[in-house]
């Protein structure tokens, strides 16, 4: 018989297991950018150390922060002409 559903369960820093179904795996940039991310809209964002050294986050925080980017102020550029001899 073979089956279908294939899952896979990951240790969290405390010891636990947690089916990978409910974790986001990361590079270090992606971590990186997502704790910043969090820490900015005052979110909470656990990253987690896997044993063969992956980074990884449980989904519910991944899914829970915003990711568009923020607006970009508009800017003039304005040039001041100074007399020089």
């Amino acid at each position: 018989m073979e089956t279908t559903d294939k899952w896979h369960l990951v240790r969290n820093d405390n010891g636990e297991w947690i089916s990978d179904e409910n974790v986001v795996f990361l590079s270090k940039l992606e971590a990186t950018v997502l704790q910043i991310r969090a820490a900015e809209q005052k979110k909470h964002l656990t990253v987690q150390h896997g044993a063969d050294g992956q980074l990884w986050c449980y989904r519910h925080e991944f899914d829970a922060i915003e990711m568009s980017a923020p607006p970009i102020p508009k800017r003039e550029l304005k040039i001041k002409k100074t007399n020089t001899k």
